[in-house]
């Protein structure tokens, strides 16, 4: 048996153009019998939610030529899994960017605040405990987009073995 996850379908006749191709009219209602037949939930629509699984029953004039490859539901949630991280690698990308761009900017002032210091009493130290800690806080931001990164490739690796 076949199933398939919904998304956006509004009715019973979308759900049959969905999980068959090139339908006639008379193969089309078929279907749709079969199809609440088999998921008598779907006779209230209204009811049915994004996600629900709807089993897909093989109709007199279901043929492999004729037949669309329903969803797998597993590979339908690995795919949308596999999506959702690519879409978070690409926000934490950007975050990145933007925390190094602001830790420039930092960078910046923090080395103006240091000429500044060194003419003073004990400027120098100071100084040298504000280069500690730029060059500190850029390497522990390096460790944790490391760390971020290789998390992420992690997950995307496992959901890659959920596709079968």
């Amino acid at each position: 048996m076949k199933y398939l996850l919904l998304r956006n379908e509004k009715s019973v006749r979308d759900i049959a153009d969905k999980a068959y191709k090139n339908l006639s009219d008379k193969a089309r209602k078929q279907a749709e019998a079969a199809l609440l037949k088999i998921n008598p939930e779907l006779k209230t629509f209204k009811s049915v939610r994004k996600g629900f699984i709807v089993r897909i029953p093989v109709i007199p004039e279901d043929s492999k030529s004729n037949r669309r490859n329903s969803i797998d539901p597993v590979e339908n949630i690995a795919h949308e899994m596999s999506e959702k991280l690519k879409q978070f690698e690409r926000s934490l990308d950007k975050k990145f960017v933007d925390l190094e761009n602001r830790q420039k900017g930092f960078v910046r002032n923090l080395k103006a605040a240091g000429k500044e210091l060194k003419s003073q009493s004990n400027g120098t130290a100071a100084t040298k405990i504000l280069q500690q800690h730029i060059t500190n806080s850029k390497k522990q931001n390096d460790k944790n987009k490391k760390l971020g990164i290789d998390a992420l490739k992690k997950m995307q690796k496992t959901i890659a073995t959920f596709d079968r």
